[in-house]
């Protein structure tokens, strides 16, 4: 499931959470890729974790944008309980 530096730097706005300019995943890179499933539940898992700097919310926020059937703490797809 790791990802390189080459396909990360070549993902579009909308694939990840924090961008080069956020202090989140270091200087210049771009933290929290969604740009599939396993990479959005992963992203999900990491941000959920107390010693992350990451905002559990913002990248809740991003992937329920991206999939909205991925069910997470504040959001369940409708159909889904």
């Amino acid at each position: 499931m790791a990802i390189s530096a080459r396909t990360r730097a070549g993902l579009p706005r909308g694939a990840y959470v924090y961008g080069p300019s956020s202090p989140v995943g270091g200087k210049g890179r771009k933290a929290f890729p969604i740009h599939d499933r396993p990479h959005a539940r992963a992203a999900l898992s990491r941000a959920a974790q107390s010693n992350n700097r990451a905002s559990y919310r913002t990248v809740e926020k991003a992937v329920n944008r991206r999939f909205p059937d991925i069910k997470t703490r504040h959001h369940t797809p409708k159909g889904r309980r």
